[in-house]
């Protein structure tokens, strides 16, 4: 992340901090360590504040390091109060993943994005090491399947095939998919001015979006 955006999240976690009433987090952005841990360190405070009311956790982002997602979706799990999550624009990749595992209602906006797809798996070294690496990345998919299988009920054998390649679903498909539980209808606009102006809605299709990624360390 750059210092501009590592300065910015830095602001953004100053800001909640000052709003001690607030149980809302938000996760905007690709899932690095400038962006997790801030969310599980707020996660856990709010948790340690009040065990028992629930705690908003807003979601549009494109995923990410997988790591950090199993990370937040850890804390999730671990604290009292439920963690209701909502996708606001997309939730991609681990980002889904995320808003999928909420202990509480999850919901998203009726124009958001979901998507998921096994790991982008990155390793290097000589043979024997990328054959260990090929091995883990088996066992990480598993894992993947394993947790999607307990988040929306759907077969393993349904979410072997759909995590194969990127899997796109709009708020419907993923509410009856299992990966929500409710969607957030937009209020009717009803000003002719603004309906005027409506413009197309377009998305970026850069390659690097939705990406989850695991990283192989290797020693030599």
């Amino acid at each position: 992340m750059s210092k501009d955006k590592k300065k910015a999240a830095e602001e953004q976690e100053k800001e909640e901090e000052k709003d001690t009433g607030s149980r809302s987090v938000y996760i905007f952005g690709r899932l690095e360590n400038e962006i997790a841990v801030p969310v599980i360190r707020r996660l856990l405070r709010l948790a340690e504040r009040n065990a028992v009311e629930p705690i908003d956790l807003y979601i549009n982002s494109s995923g990410g390091n997988g790591y950090n997602a199993d990370a937040i979706i850890a804390i999730m799990h671990s604290i009292e109060p439920p963690v209701n999550t909502i996708c606001l624009g997309h939730a991609l990749s681990g980002a889904c993943e995320i808003l999928a595992s909420g202990t509480g209602e999850r919901s998203a906006y009726e124009f958001s994005t979901l998507m998921f797809h096994q790991t982008i798996w990155e390793a290097e070294g000589d043979i024997t090491a990328l054959e260990i690496q090929a091995e883990q990345g088996k066992r990480f998919r598993d894992a993947q399947i394993e947790l999607l299988h307990k988040c929306t009920g759907q077969s393993k054998e349904t979410l072997r095939r759909d995590i194969e390649r990127d899997h796109y679903l709009n708020a419907e498909e993923a509410k009856k998919y299992g990966l929500i539980d409710s969607i957030i209808k937009h209020k009717s606009g009803t000003g002719g001015k603004a309906k005027s102006k409506a413009g197309a809605r377009t998305r970026s299709g850069k390659k690097t979006a939705g990406t989850r990624t695991r990283k192989a360390s290797t020693r030599k």
